[in-house]
């Protein structure tokens, strides 16, 4: 790191130098002469509140140097340690990552340290209601880009001296601020040195997605299912928090990772919280079904279509062949057929302005799926087992793990359409085989399912939730406080 001078004018023309072509780069004599031999002010323009820069700060500075005597240096920074808070540095890097992070520096003649104060002079979204992750019941507001007031969020809900933050500056050039948010008390030490570690590994040039950590920091990178929750709502970061989970934060994104994940929390939108238990177990039992349903839905009527009809009974069968009659496409080609037409028709209504899209959805399904059974191009029933598979993916609230079901729906289709059950078996263990193998940090990606966690599942299902934490209590003092943050990865929530 370069070294500042104790000359301001060298210092401002050593600055200038590098900011050569950027018409942002903006500069304040202070004093009373126009030349460098007291003070110089730089920033860069489109960050920093002019305003009050120029109205405030610059206007006291001189006013102070007019009214008191003594070294202007001395002066200077008594004026501006009363405006707010002083940051020192030191070197020439640290002036431009500050001079990007809208900070005005200040360069006093004689001294060897630059002076930088935040001073942020644009426009930041409103926190507004969540997007993608919609509630009927809980809190409705969302994070946002700015970092700042997505910790503000956090911090209002969570006021205990447990919670811990470290800040990372990631990206070579973008010099993104990221922050690791945990409780101390209840968060596994083990995972969360092995994810610092992580987190000090990554190496980018420009960080602008949370999404460029997740890869860096997951088990495995080709595994299609996410390892990591992203969310954008500051509640289910709590809860997650409150669990013995990590929450890591970025910089110009409005949503949170959490870390670690695993399957079944992906299943479980955070209104489950905040419904009665025997409806939210009602809803999570449904949920299990559809993700099967939408992961071998086309497959296994593609089974049993081809190769097992003595298992269909002989009413339903001779609808399906009458239904059948005159396709010239195998099942298997009219599976795939309608399922390519409904990932455009998704990605389509994705893609358009949101007063077009869903229309667009609605009415292209429509007609597609009616002018295709009347053209003879695919049968009805195979058009309501498509649509089914397609409304059963949309009830499970993660997205990633949605977009996961429906990419693995297609190998299973082509095993199935070879081999029949037996095909669909074998892919089915294999997805299983990798689902299980899963972990991140050491944690499994099925918790609890394999540890003695399950056992606590099973009691979350039967007992009201009173009775559950009141049991869990008792368990609680029987274990010994230094052992005590291991036991929420075997399936235990403290709270």
């Amino acid at each position: 790191m370069e070294s500042l001078h104790a000359s301001a004018s060298a210092n401002f023309q050593e600055l200038k130098r590098l900011y050569t072509g950027n018409e942002l780069f903006t500069f304040h004599n202070i004093g009373k002469s126009e030349a460098y031999d007291e003070a110089v002010v730089i920033y860069l323009n489109s960050l920093v509140d002019e305003k009050r820069l120029n109205q405030f700060i610059i206007r006291k500075m001189n006013m102070d140097l007019r009214e008191h005597s003594g070294p202007a240096g001395e002066v200077l920074l008594n004026s501006l340690h009363t405006l707010g808070e002083v940051t020192i540095l030191n070197g020439i890097e640290e002036i431009i990552n500050h001079i990007a992070d809208a900070n005005f520096v200040l360069f006093i003649d004689g001294h060897v340290e630059a002076y930088a104060m935040k001073l942020p002079g644009f426009e930041t979204r409103a926190i507004e209601e969540p997007q993608v992750e919609l509630n009927i019941r809980g809190p409705r507001e969302a994070f946002t880009e700015d970092l700042q007031k997505n910790l503000g969020i956090v911090l209002r809900r969570i006021k205990s001296p447990q919670l811990k933050a470290k800040s990372y500056v990631i990206g070579k050039d973008s010099q993104t601020k990221v922050m690791l948010l945990y409780l101390a008390d209840r968060t596994d030490p083990q995972v969360l040195n092995e994810l610092r570690q992580r987190m000090d590994a990554i190496q980018l040039d420009v960080l602008s997605d949370s999404m460029q950590i997740e890869e860096w920091i997951q088990d495995s990178t080709f595994s299609p299912f996410p390892q990591l929750m992203n969310t954008e709502r500051p509640d289910r970061v709590v809860k997650a928090m409150s669990r013995g989970k990590i929450v890591i934060m970025t910089d110009g994104t409005p949503n949170a990772l959490i870390a670690p994940s695993t399957f079944f929390e992906m299943l479980h939108p955070s209104e489950d919280q905040f419904e009665r238990f025997y409806f939210a177990n009602f809803l999570r039992t449904i949920r299990l079904i559809t993700m099967i349903v939408s992961l071998i839905g086309p497959s296994f009527y593609i089974a049993l279509t081809t190769f097992h009809l003595e298992m269909i009974p002989t009413p339903l069968l001779m609808t399906f062949l009458s239904a059948k009659a005159g396709i010239p496409f195998p099942t298997f080609i009219e599976a795939l057929i309608m399922e390519v037409a409904f990932e455009v028709l998704r990605e389509a209504s994705m893609r358009l302005p949101r007063i077009m899209g869903q229309s667009v959805s609605i009415v292209g399904a429509l007609i597609i799926g009616e002018a295709a059974v009347q053209s003879g191009i695919v049968s009805r029933p195979m058009v309501i087992v498509v649509a089914m598979t397609g409304i059963a993916s949309f009830t499970i609230p993660y997205y990633s793990t949605a977009i996961a079901l429906r990419l693995l729906r297609f190998p299973l289709m082509f095993l199935t359409a070879f081999t029949g059950m037996f095909g669909l078996s074998i892919g089915m263990f294999i997805v299983i085989f990798h689902v299980c193998s899963l972990r991140f940090c050491g944690v499994l990606y099925l918790d609890p399912v394999g540890t003695e966690g399950y056992k606590h599942s099973i009691k979350k299902i039967f007992l009201p939730p009173v009775r559950y934490r009141a049991r869990l209590k008792r368990e609680r003092s029987e274990i010994d406080v230094p052992n005590r943050q291991s036991h929420y990865f075997h399936g235990k929530e403290w709270d």
